[in-house]
């Protein structure tokens, strides 16, 4: 699987590339055959950006912190869309380092475009148990 990073944040926000590589990396060991050769966009937006597609993807008018969007593409698994202001509060507020939580958000987004979800309990307890074994 290829990462593609899109940084539309300021150029200056400090963004954990390595984290995510590392996950990618287990993630690959985990999907085999669903990642071989995937390309995978990760796009980090502003808390604008993130309320505009929630609002226009989701109906919430708010920003949030990580968004999937499966590609139609063979070559792409699809996009995640991260926001990093909303990581940074959220990892201070539950006492988690900022890059800890950039890689959760991320494999949260993977198992999205994984055909992991969470709608009922069952299927949140299943996507979180794989994303205890990937983060673990």
């Amino acid at each position: 699987m290829d990462i593609v990073f899109v940084n539309q944040v300021s150029k200056t926000a400090r963004i954990p590339q390595v984290v995510i590589f590392d996950l990618s990396r287990r993630i690959n060991k985990l999907f085999k055959r669903k990642t071989k050769q995937k390309t995978v966009s990760v796009v980090f937006v502003t808390a604008t950006v993130s309320k505009k597609f929630n609002f226009k993807y989701r109906n919430k008018a708010r920003a949030t912190n990580v968004l999937s969007f499966t590609s139609n593409e063979k070559e792409e698994l699809g996009d995640i869309i991260i926001c990093p202001q909303i990581a940074k509060k959220e990892a201070k507020s539950i006492g988690v380092g900022f890059g800890w939580w950039i890689g959760y958000l991320f494999v949260h987004g993977m198992l999205h475009l994984l055909g992991y979800d969470h709608q009922s309990t069952k299927e949140e307890q299943k996507m979180e148990a794989m994303a205890k074994k990937v983060l673990n």
